[in-house]
């Protein structure tokens, strides 16, 4: 094989897939590699399978999703927007809906829905797709790019790195397009898990497993300060914690793990409850049923699953009776409540994260077309650049942007 194109996509992702879709193709011929026999695999799986698309918060609010560097984003989102994705899908007969979060998926359920939209688009535009071409080195010619597998070798004047980050590397995620980027010129924030589950370091906590926590406030800190909090949801795994709101702020807690840090997480299990309030509330309970068993008690401020758990933490015999319980044994319970602590001693693997955090840095790139500030003709786009954003849409808005920019920043530059 040995062909010449005029864009070359390495990547048959989210933003891979956008890339090849937004380049004229009228005046360009267009490929795009993917080194697995199918496309989208991460996609597939996005959203426990039915792909969190985007979000339909304002452009302003998903900038600022993804901290003091999301400014990066504007030019990408203001080319090609949360509404511009949605009438996309929508003008191609694929229903939206919005759920809790302002979270949008198809009305379908099925992630299968916007990869098939996504592909039959390709298509429809004469975009090449090479399957199985797990490209293993990129060089830069006198006249643009050449990339190589073995002995296949694709030639092309302008060059879009998609190729995603090191998370799930079942999909295809395996830190390539790092390697690619390095050997052109660009330097590389090392890979670290961002979005992924923390393991705690108590093994009674595992117990709680499948436990779900909504309208919590979590937080984590060292030495006794906080260095992060979040109201919102959680969940309990056999190792540790996830959800929402977890994964959130697992970043954070890798930081810290990383400096050699011990950190402990607290949940308020009450967060619109103080403790005055929440002591006349239990003081309510036993004098209106002062017969009621404590296990009882706790059925009226807990969750099922985290009865037994509690008894043990706060040391109180399930079977006495509320009107016995001393001043001890409240001020027990009221502290469970408000502050139910445990160390977390890791984080997941960042083969378990939903994203990755680090990749070619945002001052390497132009933010007005994601081509490389340092390789003439070379673009990003994707997970691949060192920016990561929060759980609910906003990764997956962030692939399908800066795809779209890099592929239409090609055919006109």
């Amino acid at each position: 094989m040995n062909y010449k194109y005029d864009v070359a996509i390495i990547g048959a992702g989210p933003a891979g897939i956008m890339a090849g879709i937004s380049v004229i193709n009228s005046l360009n011929k267009v490929c795009i590699l993917e080194k697995n026999s199918s496309a989208g695999k991460k996609l597939l799986i996005s959203g426990k399978g039915r792909c969190n698309v985007t979000t339909s918060k304002d452009i302003r609010e998903i900038v600022n999703a993804f901290g003091k560097n999301g400014k990066f984003l504007y030019g990408a989102l203001t080319r090609f927007s949360n509404s511009d994705l949605m009438n996309f899908f929508e003008s191609r007969g694929v229903k939206l809906k919005e759920e809790r979060g302002m979270r949008m998926f198809p009305v379908s359920d099925k992630s299968e829905t916007i990869l098939n939209c996504l592909l039959a688009e390709l298509n429809k535009n004469g975009v090449e797709v090479i399957y199985n071409f797990p490209a293993d080195t990129v060089k830069k010619t006198e006249n643009g790019f050449q990339v190589s597998f073995k002995s296949n070798t694709i030639f092309c004047n302008k060059l879009i790195i998609a190729t995603g980050g090191k998370s799930y590397p079942e999909t295809g995620s395996t830190g390539d397009g790092y390697v690619f980027a390095k050997s052109l010129g660009h330097s590389i924030v090392k890979p670290i898990p961002a979005l992924t589950p923390l393991i705690g370091g108590d093994k009674d906590l595992w117990s709680l497993s499948g436990l779900s926590l909504k309208n919590v406030a979590l937080s984590f800190s060292v030495n006794g300060k906080t260095f992060s909090s979040e109201f919102g949801e959680m969940l309990f795994t056999h190792k540790g914690i996830s959800g929402p709101i977890v994964l959130k702020l697992s970043r954070g807690v890798y930081e810290q793990l990383a400096m050699g840090n011990k950190v402990w997480a607290n949940i308020d299990l009450k967060p619109k409850l103080d403790e005055k309030m929440l002591r006349q509330r239990i003081h309510n309970e036993l004098v209106e049923t002062p017969k009621k068993e404590y296990q009882s008690l706790l059925k009226t401020l807990l969750p099922k699953l985290l009865i037994l758990y509690a008894i043990k933490i706060t040391g109180v015999d399930k079977h006495k009776q509320s009107s016995t319980l001393n001043k001890q044994e409240i001020s027990a319970l009221i502290s469970f409540l408000k502050y139910f602590c445990f160390e977390i001693t890791g984080v997941e693997s960042i083969k378990k994260a939903i994203v990755t955090h680090g990749g070619v840095p945002i001052d390497e790139i132009n933010s007005s077309s994601m081509m490389s500030n340092i390789v003439p003709n070379l673009y990003f786009a994707g997970e691949v650049i060192c920016l990561d954003g929060p759980t609910g849409g906003f990764n997956m808005q962030k692939a399908f942007s800066t795809g779209y920019l890099a592929g239409f920043s090609a055919s006109v530059i």
